[in-house]
């Protein structure tokens, strides 16, 4: 099991992809499991995503879910103290993610030019009406939806080439709406996440 510690907020765009990483362990290398941690990383502790996410890039860490703090960073941190079949799986994983992002359309747009989601209640007032901006290369798109207060994902939902959907009595209060773009070989974008501009 590996650990996937991601930079908040909850929805944050590394955030989106340390959820990405779990779909595509889960995809194509199935014999590595993903812990994701809620964490920009261990407590006290500081990687090489970091600086990355501090100038505002999207970045994660994947790590050793039960390191060894007897040997890491010491000297009897050695290539014979390694898991080879641990490390080949993350190489692996790592590379699915990567191709997988490189082949995928650009993530839709989900917000006006001012910032504000576009998503709203219509047509009875207690429905979710989600719109986006087509993405370049997409064929369809795949709306993503969870319980506000739960951390991933619950439900997945092929829309095919629309650039608007309505999910009848849905509360927008009471759930999180996503929308992914989906490229002509299955391989799709991250999920753009429908959320409110930081108050001032």
């Amino acid at each position: 099991m590996a650990r996937r510690e991601s930079e908040g907020p909850e929805d944050s765009p590394s955030r989106q992809l340390a959820r990405y990483i779990s779909r595509a362990a889960a995809r194509y290398v199935p014999t590595q499991q993903v812990m994701l941690v809620a964490r920009y990383d261990r407590f006290g502790r500081g990687g090489d995503h970091t600086a990355f996410n501090q100038k505002g890039f999207t970045a994660v860490r994947l790590t050793e879910a039960l390191e060894s703090f007897e040997r890491q960073h010491t000297t009897a941190d050695t290539f014979e103290g390694m898991n080879i079949p641990y490390f080949l799986r993350n190489v692996r994983l790592n590379a699915a993610t990567m191709a997988s992002l490189a082949l995928a359309p650009p993530a839709p747009v989900v917000a006006s030019e001012r910032g504000q989601p576009t998503l709203g209640r219509q047509p009875s007032g207690y429905d979710a009406n989600l719109k986006w901006k087509a993405s370049a290369g997409a064929l369809s798109y795949k709306v993503y939806w969870r319980e506000a207060w739960t951390p991933d994902w619950q439900h997945e939902l092929n829309v095919g080439n629309v650039t608007e959907f309505v999910l009848p009595s849905l509360s927008i209060d009471n759930y999180v709406f996503g929308v992914a773009a989906v490229g002509a070989d299955g391989n799709e974008s991250l999920v753009s996440v429908y959320v409110n501009p930081p108050r001032r």
